[in-house]
């Protein structure tokens, strides 16, 4: 039997994708800083509040936070989302300011419609 097409395989399921855009306390969510010690005071407790933070936040937290693979890492481990932070993984390393803000919540956004529309089909 042929193998899958990729996209079939990539099925979340309901539960899954109830955790994935749960909000979470405070003190897991993701805290925006400028540079190390630095922080902004806003902090994303679910992706959709990530989304509205990152409009807002100072551009340097999202250039900081982008070079050490922060993002990523609080959407695998955190918020449980691999597909999601394996997209933000894949953003080119040399973008930078308005553009890679744009691009992250053009992604993020992406998901969240996706994972929505799988959430009525289910």
């Amino acid at each position: 039997m042929a193998e899958k097409p990729e996209a079939e395989k990539k099925a979340v399921d309901r539960a899954t994708i109830s955790r994935i855009m749960r909000t979470i306390p405070s003190h897991e969510g993701f805290h925006f800083f400028k540079e190390v010690g630095d922080s902004t005071g806003k902090v994303a407790t679910s992706l959709a509040d990530f989304v509205e933070k990152m409009k807002l936040v100072d551009i340097r937290s999202v250039n900081f936070h982008f070079k050490r693979h922060d993002f990523e890492k609080w959407i695998r481990d955190t918020i449980g989302d691999t597909e999601l932070s394996r997209r933000i993984s894949r953003i080119g390393k040399e973008t930078h300011g308005e553009k890679l803000r744009t691009e992250i919540i053009r992604i993020v956004k992406g998901r969240l419609e996706e994972l929505k529309g799988t959430q009525t089909k289910a």
